[in-house]
């Protein structure tokens, strides 16, 4: 928490410390780096270098027929829609667990609506990201 009335603060402190609440150790000087200058210029590199990985990904997702994968709104979390493959959640799962040996998120998990969608992890190496494409492009190449 960012506080930042010294009163108000220190009443906050207290409260916390009265619950046995305390902060981790290293908390205090991560939200410093985190809004330091040096901090802005590490995000502002990290979201360029995630949003490279999000093209690649979608270009590759593209060329696979019978998916798209949806716009990204401010996460790294990609969701890829499955369901003009024809195929079942079970099916589609599958090949991405055994065929791809990709861990993805089942989209049925979050709800209604979800039962032909799985969402992939995008803040990882590019390496990894442009392997998981051509895993992808290979467990779903009878497709292309």
């Amino acid at each position: 928490m960012i506080v930042s009335d010294p009163a108000l603060r220190a009443k906050l402190a207290a409260k916390l410390a009265a619950g046995g609440i305390s902060p981790g150790l290293f908390g205090p000087n991560m939200v410093a780096a985190a809004y330091s200058p040096e901090g802005a210029q590490w995000v502002d590199a990290l979201v360029e270098y995630l949003d490279g990985n999000r093209r690649i990904f979608d270009e590759g997702i593209s060329a696979i027929k019978g998916l798209r994968s949806m716009p990204l709104q401010a996460t790294y979390l990609a969701w890829v829609d499955f369901s003009g493959t024809g195929m079942e959640p079970a099916e589609i799962a599958a090949r991405i667990a055994k065929d791809a040996g990709i861990a993805a998120n089942h989209g049925g998990t979050f709800g209604q609506g979800g039962a032909h969608f799985m969402r992939f992890n995008l803040a990882t190496t590019r390496a990894n990201v442009v392997e998981a494409v051509k895993r992808l492009q290979a467990a779903f190449s009878d497709l292309q």
